[in-house]
């Protein structure tokens, strides 16, 4: 199973959230090694927005990977987050589905920091 963490904004409410950070771990197991097309989803979305963040937007960023776990998590500053709303969002809502259509494989877990 891959669980994936969304990390809210403190002052995020239902009308209004600012994505900080996104975790993913384990892998889905919904296929064989290098077949697994639900990992690969996740994957290459969170690398997506690591990429979009990191040399599109120039966003200083922290990652932490792990590949014994696997593990990939991302955070950036929260000054930034209303600037990268757009890209930060439509990721999030990706991977929202993904988790909505492959229900035994991948898990989304939201916090909302206060």
């Amino acid at each position: 199973m891959t669980n994936v963490t969304l990390i809210w904004g403190k002052n995020a409410d239902k009308v209004n959230k600012n994505l900080l950070g996104v975790e993913s771990r384990g892998h889905s197991g919904s296929g064989g090694k290098g077949e697994d097309i639900v990992c690969a989803a996740v994957s290459t979305l969170i690398h997506t927005l690591f990429l979009g963040l990191r040399d599109v937007a120039k966003i200083p960023m922290e990652r932490e990977v792990d590949a014994s776990v696997p593990l990939i998590g991302i955070k950036w500053p929260e000054e930034v987050a209303g600037e990268v709303n757009l890209l930060t969002a439509t990721v999030a809502l990706s991977l929202k589905e993904i988790a909505s259509r492959y229900a035994g494989h991948v898990s989304i877990s939201e916090v909302f920091l206060s």
